[in-house]
């Protein structure tokens, strides 16, 4: 497979590629998607002074020298929790037992942990009133477990750029400076059609001829991974009317994805469809595993930079599910708003050998490991292309090149399957 005519098709087809609008929502339900707006702090937060661990809100000069051997008694004057700020103040030779996230009083200017006083022993033997009284074993600075107010993040401060995926850190940082909506980066909702007379769904007897149309379902499962909005259309029959009649259903999706009907067969007749109603770009986009088309189609008195992207794939499900993920993956993650939407890939050792069957190269299944530390690749699972259990054991995917010869112990770049890791 020849990786730089693969890029520069790729380059090509997300040239035709738009990112979608925003939309506003509960901050909740943006999981995984891109946020499209500059989110600044409204407070400081903390608002104000609070403890961080459990313990005695104290005035430090007071403890000065205070050993285990040597403690400092101080009198208790009350409690305080989070939520409920004290109206006491702390004076010379008293403190107010504090728990963790409660306002510092009035007068006190270091907090000492229960575990460097006597209160472990008080808890045991008391009866769970305040104490009149606590020995101090350990002395403590000015500010020492104090957790000062704007220390987390001041007021103006930017908490979270555009651009960003909100995942779960994302959603506990804008909730917790009072946030609870944001605009996003709407996802995308990509219609599905399959084509074929001889396509049947799922649960219907197989007879001579008749496959099950799997991939409509694959491509609705790879699109609901990275992040799309699947929309299942249907088959479209070895007809015009029937393949024209789903492509204008299609005309609120983002974009439309077909398998099958791309070849130079006689019932081959997407792109013709295509070019009747809209524009073929790439007619042929070498993938390695059968033909794959690309085009846009507009709608209804609409502009050209309102076309509606088609990828049109190849039938067989093992190339239908490689062209995805070659080409297709890049364009949803671009309409979600990622502005670098390539594969990860590492280099691998390989296994065994294989040679390039021709000059344009192709794309195989393979089998990824790490083993101390380095990564292997098995190339050969098979001959067949379209062995099912190939599909299912795959880990990965790699590119060999056009007249290619890999052999064992050779270094390769292999693309995990991302759902995999």
């Amino acid at each position: 497979m020849d990786k730089v005519l693969v890029n520069d098709a790729l380059r090509k087809v997300l040239e035709h590629i738009p990112v979608m609008d925003f939309e506003e929502k509960s901050i909740s339900e943006c999981i995984g998607q891109i946020s499209a707006e500059d989110i600044y702090a409204d407070f400081d937060l903390p608002l104000i002074d609070i403890s961080i661990p459990d313990g005695y809100a104290v005035i430090s000069d007071d403890i000065k020298g205070a050993r285990r051997d040597t403690p400092v008694v101080l009198r208790v004057i009350g409690t305080v929790s989070a939520g409920h700020p004290s109206a006491k103040k702390v004076k010379a030779g008293s403190a107010i037992r504090i728990m963790t996230g409660a306002v510092i009083p009035t007068g006190a200017d270091c907090v000492v942990r229960f575990e460097d006083t006597d209160e472990p022993m008080n808890k045991k033997e008391g009866n769970g009133n305040t104490p009149k009284e606590v020995k101090i074993y350990k002395e403590a600075m000015p500010g020492e477990n104090i957790r000062a107010a704007g220390s987390n993040i001041r007021k103006g401060d930017l908490v979270m750029s555009g651009g960003t995926v909100v995942g779960p850190t994302q959603i506990s940082a804008l909730i917790s400076t009072g946030r609870n909506r944001l605009k996003v980066i709407r996802k995308p909702v990509l219609a599905i059609i399959a084509t074929g007379d001889e396509l049947i769904s799922a649960g219907n007897p197989l007879s001579p001829g008749r496959v099950y149309n799997s991939n409509a379902e694959s491509l609705a499962a790879l699109i609901s991974y990275y992040g799309g909005i699947p929309k299942i259309m249907g088959i479209a029959r070895d007809r015009e009317a029937s393949l024209l009649s789903k492509f204008k259903r299609c005309m609120n999706a983002d974009a439309i994805v077909t398998s099958g009907g791309v070849s130079e067969g006689d019932y081959d007749l997407v792109r013709r469809v295509i070019g009747k109603i809209g524009k073929v770009i790439s007619p042929k986009i070498n993938m390695g595993h059968g033909t794959v088309a690309f085009g846009v189609i507009k709608k209804d008195n609409a502009g050209e930079k309102d076309a509606i992207p088609v990828f049109s794939l190849s039938g067989p499900p093992s190339g239908c599910l490689i062209n995805f993920i070659i080409l297709v993956r890049h364009a949803v993650l671009k309409m979600r708003g990622h502005t670098d939407t390539s594969h990860p890939m590492v280099e691998a050792v390989a296994l065994d050998q294989i040679s390039s069957r021709t000059s344009k190269g192709f794309i195989k299944w393979t089998f990824l490991e790490k083993v101390d530390g380095k990564y292997i690749v098995k190339l050969n699972f098979t001959d067949n292309p379209m062995d099912f259990t190939s599909i299912v054991k795959a880990n990965s995917v790699t590119m060999i090149a056009g007249d290619a010869v890999i052999k064992a112990g050779d270094r390769i770049n292999v693309l995990p399957l991302e759902w995999r890791y």
